[in-house]
């Protein structure tokens, strides 16, 4: 039996205990890792569109003839 982290190729030979416990944890990180990603993604998405927002807003408030305090 041959595995790779994303895609694993199975024959249909009978496996062990052990070999079906190890893949059961490895499916579940990969589906903990994919979910972590993705919690991340949407965190840098909300940062970037608050950040874009602020410096956009502070060039359209900054009065260029404005006199410096």
């Amino acid at each position: 039996m041959q595995f790779d982290h994303l895609n694993f190729n199975e024959d249909d030979s009978l496996i062990s205990i052990e070999d079906l416990k190890a893949l059961r944890l490895r499916k579940k990180k990969i589906e903990s890792d994919k979910k972590a990603r993705k919690y991340i993604l949407d965190i840098n998405q909300r940062y970037r569109k608050m950040n874009s927002h602020k410096s956009n807003n502070f060039l359209r408030t900054m009065n260029p003839f404005k006199k410096a305090a």
